[in-house]
């Protein structure tokens, strides 16, 4: 065992020393998803800045066929936070901008080996966020502390939640404890888990490794720490869809219904599970959530061009003397028309768009067909999720996904690759 943890460790070494300095930087960013959330923004905000510095790495971001489109989208970020007066907000618009261009440059450096050597070393972080979950998880429980959800109100004093008072200890204490574990709260920790789930069900397709199903099931399962019950709902028909469109094989179907009605039982009876299914609560989650998407098409209404700049929501919230700050509408299509209003709805379309134009292009589909339906699976995830939430919101969640996506340019690299080789083998000729 020990010989083959120094073999394995010993190829890792050598890979990293194959690697060139922008794939070391992009590993050290992958690294960063990882870390407290403070540190997530400095090695991206460090690759992104040396991109745009050197002439080189410059030079090939301008070759990218959606460059423009990005480098030229800044205004559509800043211009509704400066007439809105939205200081904050213009912060978060430049970041998001920082985060178009990071994912520009990933588009450069994304090749097939290395595109999955950052899938495999994500999937190898997330046990350890899985152990992280656990811990705390152990931590508070063992320590009774979190009995109740708590809110902030514009004063900032703890408001205690709508947990019902029926409600057995071991559903409070499961419901209220509901863990983040290295992320920035339980939500975006559940669309984290979504995202390794289906990057693990990639590698397995590819390599047929049970370590690719143990992760696979880790993950899973560590959807009950954070108890993120659209994780469920959207994980559920994400891999749905893939069984259906790109297995087509009865047997998974069947399989798969199978497994969804079991664990709906388990959550169903077991009461350590079923804590925030309570009648009392769900009903008050659907209530809220109808009278944030309420206030957020009235608002929308006010200003449906350019919007009010990043994070109107909050911003609306501290001027109107809302009784809870919140960041965001909980409703990705909702968020992006308040933000950035419909010009921003028809950019982040146009984007869409132009990744899945890419996607669709009949040797993609030939040479990396399970990379596209990983993307597409992802992708569908992330808009299901994003019904009820915006999952893509945080830092780490919307790197995660950035991530992914940057798969839609391993087929022009290798091309590119493949040319520059060539040439220079008839050069040294």
């Amino acid at each position: 065992m020990t010989a083959k943890i120094k073999y394995k460790f010993g190829r890792a070494l050598q890979r990293w020393s194959e690697f060139t300095t922008d794939e070391r930087i992009i590993t050290v960013c992958a690294i960063s998803l990882f870390l407290p959330y403070f540190l997530v923004a400095v090695p991206g905000l460090f690759a992104v800045f040396r991109a745009l510095l050197l002439p080189d790495v410059r030079r090939r971001m301008y070759d990218v066929s959606s460059s423009g489109y990005i480098f030229f989208s800044l205004p559509i970020f800043v211009f509704p936070a400066v007439v809105f007066h939205n200081w904050f907000g213009l912060m978060g618009g430049v970041v998001l901008w920082l985060m178009l261009v990071f994912m520009l440059y990933l588009f450069t450096v994304m090749r097939v080996r290395f595109y999955n050597n950052i899938i495999d070393l994500m999937l190898i972080l997330s046990m350890f966020a899985m152990l992280a979950a656990i811990v705390s998880k152990l931590l508070f429980n063992y320590r009774g502390i979190a009995l109740y959800h708590f809110m902030f109100d514009a004063s900032g004093r703890v408001l205690p939640s709508m947990a019902p008072e029926s409600a057995g200890l071991s559903q409070v204490i499961f419901s209220a404890n509901r863990t983040a574990s290295v992320f920035w709260n339980p939500n975006y920790y559940g669309y984290m888990l979504e995202i390794f789930v289906i990057l693990a069900l990639y590698r397995f397709e590819k390599r047929h490794s049970p370590w690719y199903l143990v992760i696979l099931f880790s993950n899973l399962g560590s959807i009950l720490f954070c108890d993120c019950r659209t994780a469920w709902a959207a994980l559920g028909a994400a891999l749905l869809f893939y069984i259906v469109h790109y297995k087509r094989n009865v047997k998974w179907v069947v399989v798969t219904m199978l497994i969804t009605v079991a664990v709906v039982i388990i959550i169903l009876l077991v009461p350590m599970f079923s804590g925030r299914l309570a009648a009392n609560i769900i009903n008050y989650d659907v209530d809220k959530r109808s009278k944030i998407w309420g206030d957020a098409i009235h608002w929308i209404r006010r200003q449906p061009v350019f919007g009010y700049g990043m994070d109107g929501f909050r911003e609306i919230c501290i001027r109107t003397g809302a009784p809870k700050i919140r960041w965001h509408s909980h409703n990705i299509i909702l968020n992006i028309m308040l933000d950035f209003g419909v010009v921003g709805l028809a950019y982040f379309s146009c984007m869409i768009g132009r990744i899945v134009k890419v996607l669709n292009k009949p040797q993609f589909c030939v040479i990396y067909s399970q990379i596209r339906s990983m993307i597409m699976v992802a992708g569908l995830a992330t808009l299901i999720h994003g019904v009820t939430d915006v999952p893509v919101l945080g830092v780490q969640s919307a790197l995660a996904l950035i991530f992914v996506v940057s798969g839609c340019s391993v087929e022009r690299n290798e091309r590119v690759f493949k040319r520059l080789t060539n040439f220079c083998e008839i050069y040294e000729k």
